[in-house]
């Protein structure tokens, strides 16, 4: 039995796919978390989830893909927000006209009865001539008795009795409440945002704040003692340099960023899950609007801060090509939290103190990343979308996310960049003919010369600087472990080259991950097209700062 979940936009349908599959599927409180159909089989049961949607005339991507799995599906569970339920119910009209077989399930029951509401289950239920349920267990049982029937035998619902519905829901009280008059206000909602990010890095890159602290901990747990132990018990060779310079020296020194990236990911759940980036979204649709965007481009460029490769899955749900090219365009200039390692490998031996620099890039390249989307030609797009109200966020569901983020930061370290490191140091201590040998006469050092040239105008004059760079392609995480591994002294950059290289990292395309992204979404050749403009931008704009600085 296939069973479909469908429903608006942010009515917790990914939540309920979790609950039902025992799963671990990314939730937001925002429209657009889920971009396409996830699929999972449990205990005999094929639970599908699918994108929001308002009806079935494919106002997007999404929509076109969940009125698809819904029509094949043998039962619909119609997820419906107790906060707008007569609002959804116009869904469920629609959907019950392509497949009869459908359960109303209503999420948000706490928060309605918190305001002040009401819903009367079985006369709703008699109202819509659907089962309605509100907890797992009565959905499950459902689900069993529906496997035993045929779908022929699911009744056909002509008409919703709306005298019948006003009697068993009553939607409570719908003021909006101090909060949400403060946070639907233009300039409160983007002046909170702008202070929320300068407080988001002062907690984590000022010295002595949690990020910073935690770090310099980490990394002398990580890079000193546990070098410290492992030359204790190997003897000094080709082995010991292996797993202390390949291994605890590079992958392990961007482990030692796990409390920074933490506090940042921290930040960004706290807004998704209080509603303020939904209310975001909504009061900067008119400024997005100047450069022919949505206020949904919010919701891309916040999560790009997190990872680029998922919030070009975001522009999914846009309606308009151009748009959804815009976005993807511009999101390589957001800096993610891979780019945070590196610009503090890159400018903490430049600055006592990298937070206002840190500060500038961060903000740089969201201008960097608006400018250049005002340069596209073509016409914006509508917004529709759900906004969430303004809540405090659940203590649980924040550590939930918080630990999904770090753990995919720790495999990715721990897989990709280990795996990566491992090569480097290979290529670093052999020759082509694998003889070992010193750095300096590697088939590495090799290679990376005749690409050394490209970054001399950027001040470089060491061929290892030139290798890092060129291993961000893959993973911007390698720039960080790739300097750990072949010059753990440092890098020694001057302040002209060291901010010129932030600079680049700042510009230059996203990784492999973004690149796949990107292909899916808009085709192979629009993104080759922005991978050639951006690594033209990423170099001019290299070597012009260099330039500057240099006077």
């Amino acid at each position: 039995m296939k069973v479909v979940l469908a429903g608006n936009p942010n009515a917790g349908k990914t939540t309920l796919f979790n609950a039902l599959t025992h799963s671990r599927l990314k939730t937001g409180n925002w429209h657009g978390v889920t971009t396409r159909p996830y699929i999972k089989v449990h205990r005999g049961i094929t639970y599908a989830d699918v994108p929001g949607m308002y009806s079935f005339n494919g106002y997007s991507m999404e929509e076109a893909s969940a009125a698809g799995e819904i029509k094949s599906a043998d039962v619909v569970v119609n997820v419906v927000d107790g906060l707008t339920l007569k609002n959804s119910l116009s869904l469920t009209r629609a959907i019950v006209n392509i497949n009869s077989c459908t359960i109303v399930y209503v999420s948000k029951l706490g928060a309605l009865k918190k305001r002040g509401g009401r819903l009367d289950c079985a006369a709703l239920s008699r109202a819509i001539g659907l089962p309605v349920v509100t907890e797992i267990a009565q959905l499950k049982e459902l689900l069993r008795t529906f496997s035993l029937q045929k779908k022929s035998d699911c009744p056909q619902i002509k008409n919703f009795s709306q005298s019948a519905i006003d009697a068993a829901y009553y939607g409570g009280n719908l003021n909006f409440s101090r909060a949400e008059k403060l946070f639907y206000n233009k300039y409160f909602a983007l002046a909170f945002f702008i202070f929320s990010i300068i407080l988001m890095f002062f907690m984590a890159f000022f010295p002595g704040m949690p990020g910073d602290a935690l770090k310099n901990a980490t990394e002398w747990l990580i890079t000193v003692k546990a070098g410290e132990a492992v030359k204790s018990i190997l003897p000094e060779g080709k082995v010991q340099s292996l797993v202390c310079d390949g291994i605890i020296g590079g992958a392990g020194g961007v482990i030692s960023f796990v409390p920074q990236l933490a506090v940042l990911y921290l930040f960004l759940t706290l807004l998704d899950e209080s509603g303020i980036m939904s209310a975001l979204s909504f009061v900067t649709d008119g400024v997005f609007a100047k450069v022919h965007l949505s206020g949904r481009a919010a919701f891309s460029l916040i999560s790009g801060f997190g990872c680029t490769a998922a919030a070009i899955m975001t522009t999914r749900g846009f309606t308009s090509r151009t748009s959804q090219l815009r976005t993807v365009a511009i999101l390589a200039f957001i800096p993610c939290g891979a780019k945070m390692p590196v610009f503090l490998t890159l400018l903490s031996p430049l600055f006592k103190n990298p937070f206002p620099a840190i500060c500038i890039l961060y903000f740089a390249g969201i201008a960097a990343a608006l400018g250049a989307c005002a340069l596209f030609k073509g016409g914006g797009e509508d917004m529709l979308s759900e906004v969430a109200p303004i809540s405090l966020p659940q203590p649980v569901a924040v550590l939930k996310k918080l630990y999904f983020y770090i753990k995919g930061f720790i495999i990715k370290v721990a897989t990709a960049v280990l795996l990566f490191c491992i090569v480097s140091w290979v290529l670093s201590n052999f020759t082509f003919t694998f003889t070992p040998c010193e750095v300096e006469e590697s088939m590495l050092a090799s290679i990376s010369r005749l690409v050394l040239p490209l970054f001399v105008p950027m001040g470089f004059d060491d061929w290892r600087l030139a290798y890092a760079m060129i291993s961000g392609f893959a993973a911007k995480e390698n720039i960080a472990a790739t300097i750990g591994v072949l010059m753990p002294e440092g890098a020694g950059l001057s302040l002209a080259s060291g901010i010129a290289a932030s600079v680049f990292v700042l510009a230059c395309p996203a990784c492999v991950s973004a690149f796949a992204a990107s292909s899916r979404q808009i085709g192979g050749k629009y993104t080759l097209k922005f991978l050639f403009v951006k690594l033209v931008v990423a170099f001019l704009s290299a070597y012009l700062i260099h330039l500057l600085l240099s006077l």
